[in-house]
């Protein structure tokens, strides 16, 4: 029932704007007719009338008037874009409508996991709808809807916000439900993904108390230099999507993310961040870290600190580091996550990854210097057109340490190779395979299970 009312809305978001913005009234036509009339129609009316031209050079001449009239007026019309999408652009640009979305189809297979209880299969890992728009050219607003469901994921909107970006800075205020600003890869959409699932320590600091995809309800505040600096902070919430206000309380993040980048091109990019957050648990479920091993159906988690009692509030740290030179690429993360306790001493969890790409096609990754996040590469030529698209080839390291003191959750390392097809910009035919190399401590200590991943994704 939630389900079809939110379709019907956008559906209604949809048909309105498109209307605002194409705005089908035949203004040049109008104009048209009021520039018969103008200065030059009326001066050779009267010559006509006097007899100074016939009747077939004064209507030649007025046929003249009026077709170097339409010429010489703007173009009134929306521009509707279709091109692996649909927007609609005002004439001036200053207002936009975009419907999009997402879907990533998956499959996993397991080797050697019977005894960590993995099973292979399929499921929707992403069914999203979105729409978004902009209005008098600094009024940003989207609206993303999650219909997918599995596991520990949960349907419901990821994000809904409205942002203001104030008229010649580069100074934005949004205030609704995005991500925190917390780390590199849990920002790059996952669209962008060089390997099915995001590293061991991505999810593992970003999903705490519900935030789907690190998302929360807040106030953040962005900007950047327009050359080689930007940052942003905010406060934060709950997730709309989870159901934490069944519980005892939310809780309350205060955060913050600058990043450098020296070097931003088509080509070449240069980037460097830090991260800090500090978050009141305001809720003892939420006092708990785990992950899966890179890899979501079927699994469970290798290693998990189980639920921690005591635990008052929590510190995130993050240092990230990327660069583009050509088809080369490379990004890598370090995450520090403190847990102060009341009556115990505070525990620190920690991990990392190092990730180095390739395309083999010649095309390169793209840096977006206001995000300080990365994406998948421009398709030279796409495979309908005669060419072969874009293939990439990526290697990963990752690590993740949840033992501390009386907490021992384990820690875990793998190793992922991927290889991606862009047949153009809309597809993407994804294969990973992950290795766990080790799993020293918890409850499944000495285990190294390994899964073969498959993702078909359309994004529009």
């Amino acid at each position: 029932m939630i389900k079809n009312y939110i379709v019907r809305i956008i559906a209604l978001f949809l048909l309105i704007n498109v209307g605002l913005l194409c705005n089908i009234s035949p203004i040049r036509a109008e104009n048209a007719d009021r520039n018969d009339k103008s200065a030059l129609g009326q001066l050779l009316d009267v010559l006509h009338d006097k007899g100074t031209i016939d009747a077939q050079t004064h209507a030649a001449l007025m046929r003249e008037i009026r077709e170097d009239s339409i010429k010489g007026m703007p173009d009134e019309k929306a521009k509707i874009d279709t091109n692996g999408r649909f927007q609609v652009t005002s004439a001036d640009g200053k207002s936009m409508f975009r419907f999009g979305g997402r879907i990533h189809l998956d499959g996993a297979f397991y080797d050697n996991a019977s005894d960590v209880g993995f099973s292979s299969g399929f499921d929707a890992r992403r069914a999203r709808m979105e729409v978004q728009g902009l209005q008098d050219a600094n009024w940003h607003w989207k609206l993303d809807y999650e219909f997918a469901q599995h596991s520990d994921v949960q349907s419901g909107f990821r994000d809904a916000f409205v942002r203001y970006t104030v008229p010649n800075t580069a100074h934005a205020v949004t205030v609704g439900q995005f991500k925190e600003f917390y780390g590199l890869e849990s920002l790059n959409s996952s669209n962008d993904l060089a390997f099915v699932e995001r590293a061991l320590p991505s999810r593992t600091f970003h999903d705490i108390a519900e935030a789907s995809d690190g998302r929360r309800i807040g106030l953040g505040l962005n900007s950047n230099d327009r050359e080689n600096f930007t940052f942003a902070i905010g406060a934060f919430a709950r997730n709309m999507s989870g159901d934490s206000y069944d519980q005892e309380g939310d809780p309350f993040a205060i955060e913050g993310r600058v990043t450098a980048s020296p070097v931003h091109n088509s080509t070449t990019a240069v980037h460097a961040g830090l991260s800090a957050n500090w978050m009141d648990i305001n809720n003892p479920s939420f006092a708990k870290l785990s992950a899966r091993p890179e890899a979501r159906i079927g699994t469970s988690s290798l290693v998990s600190t189980g639920q921690m009692t005591d635990v008052e509030s929590m510190a995130r740290y993050g240092a990230e580091l990327g660069g583009i030179e050509g088809p080369l690429w490379s990004q890598a993360e370090y995450m520090v996550t403190t847990m102060n306790r009341g009556s115990a001493r505070s525990v620190q969890f920690s991990g990392w990854y190092a990730t180095v790409g390739y395309i083999l096609t010649g095309e390169a990754r793209r840096y977006s210097f206001e995000k300080g996040t990365f994406s998948n590469p421009k398709i030279s030529r796409s495979f309908s057109n005669g060419g072969w698209g874009a293939w990439e080839l990526a290697g990963r390291l990752s690590g993740l340490d949840l033992s501390d003191q009386d907490i021992q959750g384990g820690e875990e390392r793998n190793f992922s190779l991927g290889l991606n097809w862009f047949p153009n910009d809309t597809y993407k035919i994804m294969f990973t395979w992950t290795k766990v190399l080790d799993v020293v401590g918890g409850a499944y200590d000495g285990e190294t299970p390994s899964a073969f991943l498959m993702r078909t994704q359309f994004a529009f």
